[in-house]
Parts: structure tokens; sequence; C-alpha cells
């Protein structure tokens, strides 16, 4: 029962060291551990290979004898084996007839095998039919072996060889393979080292990148991504994907931070400026109280929708906004806005209409899409003269192609020149033309982060005093 904790313990021990060496172990202890199943496996194959001929030699002598001796009986065999003596082969052979019991009734021993080997061979069991007798090393430590066939109920024919070659080639083989230990023990580790040290050099360059940004602060320093794609590679990929996410977070706070700075200095001294005005004055009548509190309260709604929206912007440019995107007709998502500027719209005799065919769909957040349209046809509708015209126009896309639909907001206002058409994106730009209306110069802005939040696009297609047309590709 106390096994368990102790496999943790060791297992836990084994976690703290280094991964690298723990790859070189392991590669070290798999390397070696195939080389002796190889070793081992070789070894069994030699000795079978060098066993099979002397054992098919003797199991064949065995039959040629036992077949001699029924033609007549031990003296046939006696002749057999002496007509043979000559050959190599025969000298080492070992003929002895015995029956359950154990008794020599016939023994040829031409290569004087002792005493106590002879004893191991009348010790050995009486096979059914036939049987192997393995007998160990002999007294001149070569090794022998017999093989018993059973040739009458009484009668058991015994036959035994020595190999002292093949022997001496197992006992080669053996030294060999302990020679060989140390080397290989070598090869394993060195060869474990440098595989480790290649394969976790993509990991310590993440890890250099890790502590020169922790150091330096600057999250601009990327890990190189290994040309070979593997595992590390990806690592390195992601591990800049989320640099380039950090970058951008920082930096979008960086730049809010400013802009927020900037962008409520003139309505916070306005604020401050009225304030001042109301309680200097000694002469200041109650409804100039009034007005200087009112004046007030409108420089605070301006701070507030600064504040709120730089912060939407910053939210969609650095993807930390959470969209809730679901399946939606474009016309339901227009005609929301549209019946909101309705009234605006005719109040400056201007003429609005939709051009939506059914059915179109895209997959939008409801909300954010429809303050993105919202921010456009107000645009539309503030710099369109009376007795002008404001369209909210959509078509669906191919099948094929990377968007479902395109929005376009047109008008025929005064538009807007080329050389301002790059900058109506920048927060806080307004065109000279523009100045003549009440605006923030934010509402483009967000427009093009909603959009680009969508992974849509918006472009601005205008010239002056021949309208403008926005168009939006939604997903």
């Amino acid at each position: 029962m106390n096994k368990a904790p102790s496999r943790i313990s060791d297992l836990q021990v084994w976690k703290q060291y280094p991964l690298g060496w723990r790859l070189v172990a392991g590669y070290a202890v798999l390397f070696i551990g195939s080389v002796i199943v190889l070793g081992a496996l070789a070894y069994g194959l030699l000795v079978y290979f060098l066993q099979q001929p002397d054992r098919a030699f003797m199991e064949t002598q065995a039959r040629q004898l036992a077949a001699t001796y029924e033609a007549g009986g031990p003296q046939a065999m006696r002749r057999m084996l002496e007509r043979n003596a000559a050959d190599e082969q025969y000298q080492e052979l070992v003929v002895r007839l015995t029956n359950d019991q154990g008794d020599t009734f016939f023994l040829h021993n031409p290569d004087n095998w002792q005493a106590p080997d002879l004893d191991r061979l009348a010790a050995a069991d009486s096979p059914d039919t036939a049987s192997w007798i393995p007998l160990g090393a002999a007294q001149d430590q070569d090794p022998i072996e017999a093989f018993a066939l059973r040739i009458s109920p009484a009668r058991i024919l015994q036959v035994g060889m020595d190999a002292p070659l093949s022997d001496e080639i197992l006992r080669s083989m053996k030294w060999v393979f302990l020679a060989s230990a140390l080397p290989v023990l070598l090869i394993a580790l060195i060869g474990g080292m440098l595989l480790a040290h290649r394969a976790l050099r993509p990991l310590r360059t993440v890890v250099h990148t890790f502590e020169t940004i922790i150091e330096t602060g600057d999250v601009g320093k990327r890990a190189p991504v290994p040309e070979v794609q593997g595992e590390f590679a990806q690592l390195a990929h992601l591990f800049n994907q989320m640099l380039d996410r950090i970058e951008r977070l920082v930096e979008g706070m960086r730049t809010t931070l400013d802009n927020v700075a900037h962008d409520l200095r003139t309505p916070m001294t306005r604020l401050r400026g009225q304030a001042e005005l109301a309680v200097r004055s000694d002469s200041t009548t109650e409804d100039e109280l009034r007005d200087a509190l009112a004046n007030t309260l409108n420089a605070s709604d301006t701070v507030l929708e600064v504040l709120e929206t730089i912060l939407n912007v910053a939210e969609m440019e650095t993807g930390t906004v959470s969209l809730q995107r679901s399946r939606m007709a474009v016309s339901d998502l227009a005609a929301t806005v549209v019946d909101a500027y309705q009234f605006v719209a005719d109040e400056k005799d201007i003429t609005l209409t939709t051009d939506i065919p059914q059915p179109l769909f895209v997959q939008v957040d409801a909300g954010r899409m429809r303050q993105a349209l919202a921010n456009l046809l107000d645009n539309a509708v503030k710099y369109t003269p009376p007795g002008g015209r404001v369209t909210v126009q959509a078509a669906a896309l191919p099948a094929n192609d990377t968007y479902a639909a395109r929005l376009t907001v047109r008008d025929t206002g005064m538009g807007i020149p080329a050389h301002e058409q790059p900058r109506i994106w920048d927060r806080l730009y307004r065109g000279d033309q523009s100045r003549t209306e009440r605006g923030l110069g934010l509402g483009l802005s967000l427009v093009q982060a909603i959009v680009q939040a969508h992974e849509g696009r918006i472009e601005v297609e205008s010239e002056t005093n021949e309208g403008t047309a926005m168009h939006v590709w939604l997903p």
C-alpha cells in the first residue's frame, strides 16, 4: 500500500530535472534498451544458426542408426560407425543404447566423453518418442547435447556431440557485446545531448525573448520562427501572436490615454471657464447662473460622450470587446436606424429611402452594427442640404466572395475632397467643410473600428459637391 506514494514522489523528483536532461536520459535509455534487445535477438539467432547444423546432423544420424539397428542389431550399428570413422563429425559423435532404467547396452565414444558426462547422459529422462537432452558443459568445458530416440519399447538410442567451435564463437560474441557497451553508452549520451540541444533550440529562443522583454520592457521583441514547421515552430508563432496582441493592447492604452488627455482638454477648459465665470461675478443674476449651470452640464455631457466614444474605439481596435454575433436580416438591421432618423430628415426636407433586397442576412452584433449605421446615417443627413436625398442600399455578394453583403449609405451632400478622404478615419479629424456642423470627429473612427472588429471593411466614394457613398462589406 506504500508503493503508490513512492512512485508519485519519484515522478515529482524526476520532473524537477531540466527538460533537456530528461530528454537526454530518455533517449539514452531508449537507445541502450534498443541495442540490448537487438543484441539479444542477434545472439539468439546466432545460437540457433550455430546449433541447427549440429542438431540436424545428430537427429539424422540417430534415425539412420535406428534403422540400422532394426535391420541388424548393435553389430550393424557398430559396422556403420566404423565405416564413417574417418569423417570428422563422426569422430565427435557419442552413441549409446540404453533402456528406461539407464543401463548401457552399446556405447560408441570416440570423443572420449568422461564418466561424469556419460553419467548425466545415463540419468536423462526416457522419451516417449524423441526428445533433446540438454547436458550443459562437459568436463572439458565444451557444451554438449544429445538427441534421444525410442527405437523399441525397451530400447532408447542416444546420440550426442560437443560443439567447441560454436561455443568459442558465442563466447567471443559475449565479449564483443560487453566491450561495445561503454562506446554505445557514450554514443547514446552524446547523441542524446546533441539531439536535445538542437530540438530545444526554438524553446531556448522563446525563453531568451521572454527574458529580454522582462529586462527591457520592449514588447516589440519577437522570437524567430523556425523554418521547419513543428510543435516548437507553432509555439514560437503563437508566442509572437500573443506579443502582437499585448503590443496592440499597450499601444491602444497609450494612445487612448493620449487621446483622452487631448480630447478632454477643450471641454474641461470650457466647463471650468463657465464655473469660474459664475463664481467670480458678484453681479451674476439667477438667470445667468442657470445659463452657466446649463453650459456646465452641456460641457460635462460632451466630456462623457468623448470619453465613451474613445473607449469604444479603443476596445474595438484592440479586440478586447466581446461581440454577440447572430444571423440577422439586413432589412431589420437598417429599419430601426432609418426610422430613428426619419424625423430629422423630414425636418431638413431630405428624402430618406431604403433599397434592400429580401432575404439578405449577415452575421453581426446587432447593437454594434446599428451604432455604426447610425453614425453613417447621421453624417449623411447632417451634411446633405435641404431638398437632397439619402439612400440606404444593400446588395448580396456571390457565394465565393469573402463577404456576404455590401451595405451602402449614399447622400447628395457636399462631398469630401480627395485630399481629405484618407484622413477621415483618424480620431478627431474634421475636414474644412465639416466644421460648419457640430461634431467631435470621432464618428467615422468608431464606424471603422466596429466594421473591422466584425472582420469587414469600409471604403469611401466621394466627390466635392457630388455627394458621398460609404460602402461597408460585412461577413
